[in-house]
């Protein structure tokens, strides 16, 4: 059985986590060829790589064909909700298990960001590049885990970043309420850290929520099968995210 490990030492967004399985070994023509099964045609993926920490991480930008507008506030422009969301993915031809997985990361950012915004789960609208970072990000991470085949995921308790974070609904305190919200919801250990600023997106919380089955872990016993490094647009000043795919061995 394969395990994976998330070293997320520096925070975690979903470009981050999205780089760091490509970087793992998972082939970009894999993930593009299952992401067209969205039936989107409203983005393309830019993959570089770049060299930060000592070592050759990798970048993923969701790229829109027509970029919108992102300040209208949320609920005051036109926005994908959940509700969508949820039949998007459904209707398409997705795996089970890929299908699955996003639709339990969804929720979990979903029950969170309804909770902020006093609306229900179906009406919560997903405002980063109209919803599209949100569904590539999750829903190519899940489709990445399904390649990865792991039988369990072990995480690092998070750092948060302090400070404040302008987005759509203008300027918040870092962790932002939805991260708050998922941090408690799905009791993910954290820690503040010293970086003045976001580390932890509400992406990439519900992301870590949805693939961890434990937190917490010292020294790695088990053969190590790859490394994988990936890293998003703020420069923080620490090491990329880091994931590392073992075989356990037989007990």
């Amino acid at each position: 059985m394969k395990k994976l490990y998330i070293n997320c030492q520096s925070g975690v967004s979903g470009d981050m986590m999205l780089g760091a399985m490509l970087n793992l070994g998972v082939p970009e023509e894999y993930l593009t060829e299952n992401l067209s099964h969205l039936k989107l045609d409203e983005f393309q993926l830019a993959v570089k790589r770049k060299e930060t920490g000592g070592v050759v991480a990798t970048d993923v930008d969701v790229v829109l064909n027509q970029p919108s507008d992102l300040t209208t506030a949320p609920y005051s422009g036109n926005y994908r909700n959940y509700g969508q969301i949820k039949k998007i993915i459904a209707g398409s031809n997705l795996s089970n298990n890929a299908k699955a997985l996003s639709r339990r990361i969804f929720d979990i950012k979903a029950k969170a960001e309804a909770k902020v915004h006093r609306v229900s789960e179906d009406e919560v609208q997903f405002h980063e590049a109209g919803a599209v970072d949100s569904i590539v990000d999750i829903v190519g991470i899940a489709i990445c885990c399904d390649y990865l085949d792991a039988g369990e995921i072990i995480a690092k308790e998070v750092p948060t970043g302090f400070g404040t974070v302008q987005c759509a609904c203008g300027e918040l305190p870092v962790p932002a309420p939805a991260v708050r919200q998922i941090l408690s919801d799905e009791q993910i250990p954290h820690y503040r850290s010293d970086i003045h600023q976001e580390v932890l997106t509400p992406t990439g919380a519900s992301i870590l929520a949805g693939l961890t089955d434990t937190f917490g872990w010292d020294e790695i016993r088990e053969d190590i099968l790859s490394r994988g490094y990936g890293t998003g647009k703020r420069d923080t000043g620490l090491a990329p995210l880091e994931l590392i795919l073992v075989e356990a061995k037989e007990s």
